[in-house]
């Protein structure tokens, strides 16, 4: 026994030596660079879903804002023409005003007092001192209708004008908000592709690696299979050497196990909204999407759903409240999937931890595994 794992160490000596001394093939370094790689891309990817949700949200709060800011400015014409008519009424009422008194000035009156002392009689004196209070009383009435119509228009004009200079600023910070998300998801975006080069790269050396330590197996076993059967021929019988030799080619032959996943594309393909959903993969990811032109997570859902009769809201936020709730433990293929309290994304459970999405902006939908964020599924059919 000893002699046999002797030669087996220098068989694997020899081998290793003779044609790989230059070549070291590491596949589990491979495979935890791919893993940290794929950790990395689903956070960051993770990050632009919820960034999509809150542009959504100020894209959102940009229109209602518009559409507040064009009907003020709207009411601010109006106020101006308003402003207008009340400035010529008022310059009416200034104008016949300045005629009574002009009148008065050319009949030789120099004011009220003129005009009691001219009464020729007593009851001349009281129809004229009657007139002189209604007069007076007109006169009061008309400036203060001028100064209460002047100070309404000052408030008016205030008021609007505020309210302008409220909603221009508030369209300017949300347009920077905007603005910012916009640059951090760029950012991101462009980081998760650099993360896809990077587990391609990886991706490549694994299967050389793999390749490498294949050969080096495949090599070493030959040796030692070469040394063994060399000491079996020199120390057994001709009945014995033909024994070791036939159990020696079938060790050989003997191919090793493999393990292989299965995708369970049968238990898929048997589910009628999973197979549907599937003839979209592959479509790209558009921002409010609704149609097999682009989608975005909920638009997709939606989609899908409406497609076997089942009206779901619009938002994932909304649609989390549909159905019935069902823990992780718990999914089955076609369960909607929520990421997020409340929900920032949104996708459609195919079984073994995977989900078929709309991703982001930049992707497509796909599947891949549940991210680190998932909150809980909701059952709908």
């Amino acid at each position: 026994m000893n002699k046999k794992f002797g030669l087996t160490i220098i068989a694997l000596v020899v081998t290793m030596s003779a044609g790989f001394t230059n070549v070291y093939a590491d596949p589990a370094s491979d495979r935890a660079k791919i893993q940290q790689v794929q950790t990395q891309r689903n956070d960051l990817e993770n990050k632009i879903g919820m960034m999509d949700h809150q542009i959504e949200t100020i894209m959102s709060k940009i229109s209602i804002n518009e559409n507040t800011i064009t009907k003020t400015q709207k009411d601010i014409k109006e106020n101006q023409i308003n402003i207008a008519k009340a400035e010529d009424n008022i310059k009416e009422e200034q104008i016949l005003f300045d005629k009574r008194m002009r009148v008065m000035y050319m009949n030789g009156s120099s004011g009220y007092i003129d005009v009691i002392l001219g009464s020729t009689d007593i009851a001349d004196l009281i129809s004229r001192f009657e007139d002189i209070k209604t007069i007076i009383k007109f006169d009061q009435n008309v400036i203060n209708d001028l100064k209460t119509k002047q100070t309404a228009i000052n408030l008016k004009k205030v008021e609007l004008a505020t309210e302008n200079t409220t909603l221009l600023s508030l369209r300017d910070d949300n347009k920077k908000k905007l603005a910012t998300l916009t640059k951090q998801k760029s950012d991101q975006t462009v980081l998760v592709a650099q993360l896809n080069a990077e587990e391609k790269q990886y991706g490549a050396q694994l299967v050389t690696d793999e390749a490498i330590a294949a050969r080096q197996v495949a090599e070493a076993r030959q040796a030692v299979i070469a040394a063994e059967h060399a000491t079996a021929v020199r120390q057994a019988t001709a009945a014995n050497q033909a024994t070791i030799a036939a159990s020696q080619v079938a060790a050989a032959n003997q191919a090793p196990p493999t393990n292989q996943v299965e995708q369970g594309s049968t238990a898929f393909s048997s589910n009628s909204v999973l197979a549907y959903a599937s003839t979209f993969l592959g479509v790209p990811y558009v921002w409010g999407g609704t149609s097999p032109s682009g989608f975005d997570c909920s638009g997709f859902t939606q989609y899908v759903f409406a497609h076997f009769g089942v009206n779901l809201p619009r938002v994932s936020e909304d649609q989390q409240n549909v159905g019935t709730l069902v823990s992780r433990d718990n999914l089955q293929p076609g369960d909607l999937v929520f990421f997020g309290t409340p929900a920032h994304h949104v996708g459609i459970y195919v079984g073994n931890g995977n989900m078929i999405n709309a991703p982001h902006t930049g992707a497509v939908i796909r599947i891949q595994t549940l991210n680190n964020d998932f909150t809980y599924g909701r059952r709908v059919n």
